[in-house]
C-alpha cells in the first residue's frame, strides 16, 4: 500500500487505513524524518496508530536511515536518530555488512558504515580520510524513555547518553544493508541514450534491511500459523541466545576495490581513479 504523498497527513491516513481495516499483519516502512523534532500532536497521532496496531497484532518495521548518526545531515550537526524508527511501539531495523563464505555460508556481520578512498601512487589513502557513502542509523532517543523490553539488555553507556534516565535506543534488530554485500536486483530501466532495457545492479541501505526483516517475520508468521504482531519484547528476550547474531564485535571484512563509472552506467564518460570501498 502506498501513501498519496510524502506528507505526514498522508502517511497517517495510509497507516490508519491498514490498522482500521486490518489489511496486513506486517507493515514495512522505509521513510523517516531527520531527527525527532516532530510536533507533539503529530507524535501523539503516530503513537496512537502504533498502539492500536500493537493491540491488533500488526507489526510496524521502520528503517533507521542511511546517514549514520545524522550529524552530517542534521541542522545543528549533532547526533540524532530518526522518527518514527525511534518510537518504542515500532521495530527499528538497522543495517549490517554481511560476509558470506565460499560455500554460501554465514561468514559474520558488522555494523554497516562504508567509506570510499582512492589509490594514489600505489597507496590507498586512510579509509577514514575518504568519503562516507552510507551508514546505518542508530543511537539514543532524546524524546522517548527506555521501554520496558530494553531494560537489562541495553547498556547504560548507551541508554543514558543524554540523561541519567535511560532512554529508548535503536536499532532493535539489523540485517544486511551494505550495498557491497547486499542484494542483486533487476528491472527495466531507461538509460542515458534513451534506450529502455532490463539491467541488474546491486542494492543496499536500510531500505533493504527493513523489508528483508519484514519478509523474515512473514515466514515466521507462516510457520507458526499466527501473526507475531509487535515483536520487540520477543526479540529482546532472545538477546544473548544463539537465535540472533551479536554484531558488536569488530569483524574484519575485506574491502571492495573497484573502478566506478563517472556516469554510473558505462565507461563512455570516463572513470575516476581506482577506489576502495571499506565497510567497518
Amino acid at each position: 500500500m502506498a501513501s498519496a504523498s510524502c506528507n505526514d497527513s498522508d502517511f497517517l491516513d495510509a497507516l490508519n487505513k491498514i490498522v482500521d481495516k486490518k489489511l496486513a499483519n506486517i507493515v514495512s516502512n522505509s521513510w523517516s524524518s531527520i531527527g525527532e523534532n516532530e510536533d507533539p500532536d503529530l507524535l501523539q497521532a503516530y503513537q496512537q496508530v502504533f498502539f492500536q496496531g500493537a493491540l491488533q497484532g500488526v507489526g510496524f518495521y521502520f528503517s533507521t536511515g542511511d546517514d549514520g548518526d545524522d550529524s552530517t545531515v542534521s541542522d545543528d550537526h549533532q547526533p540524532e536518530i530518526n522518527f518514527p524508527a525511534s518510537d518504542p511501539l515500532v521495530t527499528a531495523v538497522g543495517g549490517t555488512s554481511l560476509a558470506v563464505t565460499k560455500s554460501n555460508g554465514y561468514g559474520g556481520e558488522t555494523g554497516w558504515s562504508t567509506f570510499s578512498t582512492t589509490l594514489t601512487n600505489g597507496q590507498w589513502a586512510t579509509p577514514l580520510a575518504g568519503t562516507i557513502s552510507g551508514a546505518a542509523g542508530g543511537g539514543t532517543s532524546k524524546v522517548f524513555t527506555q521501554p520496558w523490553y530494553q531494560q537489562g539488555v541495553v547498556p547504560g553507556s548507551i541508554s543514558k547518553k543524554y540523561s541519567s534516565t535511560p532512554a529508548r535506543t535503536i536499532p532493535d534488530i539489523a540485517a544486511v544493508a551494505d550495498a557491497n554485500t547486499g542484494f542483486r536486483v533487476g528491472e527495466t530501466q531507461t538509460f542515458l541514450d534513451g534506450s529502455v532495457k532490463y539491467a541488474e545492479y546491486r542494492i543496499g541501505g536500510t531500505s533493504l534491511s527493513a523489508p528483508l526483516t519484514a519478509g523474515i517475520m512473514a515466514l515466521a508468521d507462516q510457520v507458526s500459523g499466527r501473526p507475531h504482531g509487535f515483536v520487540n519484547p520477543a526479540l529482546y528476550k532472545l538477546a544473548g541466545t544463539g537465535a540472533l547474531h551479536d554484531v558488536r564485535g569488530n569483524l574484519s571484512i575485506p574491502a571492495v576495490a573497484r573502478v566506478n563509472y563517472n556516469n554510473s552506467v558505462d565507461a563512455s564518460a570516463g572513470t575516476p581513479r581506482p577506489s576502495c570501498v571499506r565497510s567497518t
